[in-house]
């Protein structure tokens, strides 16, 4: 958390999604001004609140509260903590008149708040505009990530991502139970390790090559597991950009 006087403004390209924003503050003249400034951005819809506990209501339908620190019923700390035990990634402002060095003890050094000295609007709103716009999009962009790993841990295929350096670096739970092991047991390990030695050369020389070509390669491939028992699956490998690449395995049969 960074005060004002010691940041250099970038200020992200504005979302094509609308952000939802909650102001509280118990002075309803600078609520006002902060929040006609705020929805000067076309996607912005800010909304306010001069109560710091009705606020918690509306926390579902927020992607972020910019709440004042000096407030009656409860402070603007209160309010993050109390908004902490119901959503522990909410992007959250706190602007306050004290320095950062009177709240140090008190303010959490966390991914999801932020720090603002309250100043005039004027001052204070470009740098406003950027931390949010930041925050939510940081936030947006985890919230996708983690549903799209629930999605592929979903998925009845073993998925594997293998780096250029040839070792796993993602495996998820059906591809490790294909091969008799955990998730954790697997990362860093060289792929070869899961296929017998006629196979690994038999990949590199006709899968790998063709991905480099930017193609996908499907076949049927025989596996070993970490008991050594061997079996076959229906494999697609696809190359990334990075040279890296993902493994796909379905269709197990056991070798006979």
């Amino acid at each position: 958390m960074n005060d004002l006087a010691n940041e250099t403004v970038s200020v992200p390209e504005p979302s094509e999604e609308t952000i939802e924003i909650l102001c509280v503050d118990d002075d309803p003249d600078y609520l006002e001004l902060i929040s006609a400034h705020l929805s000067d951005n076309d996607d912005f819809s800010v909304h306010t609140e001069t109560d710091p506990r009705r606020a918690l209501d509306r926390v579902d339908e927020l992607d972020c509260i910019v709440s004042d620190y000096d407030m009656p019923g409860i402070n603007g700390l209160e309010l993050l903590s109390e908004l902490r035990d119901r959503d522990p990634n909410m992007p959250f402002v706190l602007c306050t008149g004290s320095s950062r060095e009177e709240l140090a003890d008190e303010v959490p050094d966390e991914a999801w708040t932020e720090y603002m000295r309250k100043s005039d609007v004027e001052t204070i709103i470009s740098v406003l505009t950027n931390r949010i716009r930041r925050l939510v999009g940081h936030s947006r962009t985890l919230r996708t990530a983690n549903r799209t790993l629930t999605a592929v841990e979903a998925a009845g295929d073993g998925i594997a991502i293998v780096n250029a350096d040839g070792q796993f670096t993602f495996v998820n739970r059906v591809f490790a139970s294909q091969f008799g092991t955990e998730t954790d047991d697997l990362i860093g390990r060289p792929w070869q390790t899961c296929f017998p030695d006629d196979e690994v050369e038999r990949l590199e020389a006709t899968a790998l090559q063709t991905i480099r070509d930017d193609w996908q390669w499907t076949g049927g491939c025989r596996c070993v597991d970490d008991d050594g028992d061997r079996f076959t699956a229906q494999t697609r490998i696809a190359g990334l950009d990075d040279g890296s690449f993902i493994l796909c395995l379905s269709d197990i049969d056991d070798d006979e």
